[in-house]
């Protein structure tokens, strides 16, 4: 493999500040310039960054999502037990057991239509 040498142009302060982040990382700069452009060869785009900020946010969004999904899912869940379809111990949020209780449900809505059927 040939190598190519890079000069770039850059504020004195951005430099200092990403080489202190760098080194305390253990990567050095020519690693980090490598890497990119790898990542653009192979992907032939950009990759998406995002700065601290951005990703707390988004975090913290994930997270409130998270809470609203588990909180629905007991709401669920109670409307579940309270109907006959579910009992307490079922946990909506794990894939197994809410296999299961499709399953369950399904069997349930298919009895009902052949039972139907027959009368």
């Amino acid at each position: 493999m040939t190598m190519t040498q890079l000069n770039v142009r850059i504020d004195t302060l951005v430099k200092d500040e990403v080489e202190q982040v760098l080194k305390q990382q253990g990567i050095s700069t020519s690693d980090v310039i490598r890497s990119l452009w790898s990542y653009i060869a192979d992907h032939h785009e950009i990759p998406q960054l995002e700065t601290l900020q951005e990703h707390r946010i988004r975090e913290e969004r994930k997270m409130h999502k998270l809470s609203l999904i588990e909180h629905s899912s007991g709401y669920i869940q109670q409307e579940l037990v309270k109907a006959g379809v579910a009992n307490n111990d079922v946990d909506l949020v794990e894939d197994e057991q809410y296999e299961q209780l499709h399953d369950d449900m399904y069997d349930q809505r298919l009895d009902d239509y052949l039972n139907m059927k027959r009368v």
